[in-house]
């Protein structure tokens, strides 16, 4: 054992080095964490009813593959990224899913802020929230689309 060949070294000081070095190689690592997809630009503007969604997530999901995602503004517009933000989607065809996440942290916002999210302005079906029943379809062409309407009924 540890402690008997360096008795002056306690074990609990073994682990807690050996966390401290496992922390330090993960922080260490540049290496992306999966593989980087091809995409295309893909913007737009949601609405529900003819009105903006404002600080909802537009997320696109492929069959197969990374969906991508971005957060409309006030004006409802949102820029898609997959491999980085705003970085655009896979070329094809995704469903789509419309969440609400609220505004964005203000600029002081710290780890002591636990302020609940603003409601929405207005709520949406929730069925928009899932993929699957959204019923919503779009194409991603291959040179990218920049004027996606994502109007939900």
């Amino acid at each position: 054992m540890i402690t008997e060949r360096w008795p002056g070294v306690s074990l609990r000081l073994v682990y807690v080095g050996a966390l401290i070095l496992g922390a330090f190689a993960l922080g260490c690592n540049n290496v992306p964490t999966g593989d980087i997809v091809p995409t295309s630009p893909a913007s737009g503007v949601a609405k529900y009813q003819g009105k903006p969604l404002e600080y909802y997530q537009i997320q696109f999901i492929p069959e197969e593959g990374r969906p991508a995602a971005g957060i409309t503004d006030e004006d409802g517009n949102f820029t898609l990224g997959t491999n980085d933000v705003g970085d655009g989607a896979p070329s094809g065809s995704h469903r789509v899913a419309v969440t609400y996440v609220g505004p964005p942290p203000p600029p002081d916002y710290g780890v002591t802020n636990f302020d609940p999210i603003p409601p929405p302005k207005f709520k949406i079906p929730t069925k928009f929230n899932d993929p699957k029943k959204s019923g919503i379809v779009v194409e991603v062409p291959e040179d990218g689309k920049t004027d996606f309407l994502i109007e939900l009924k």
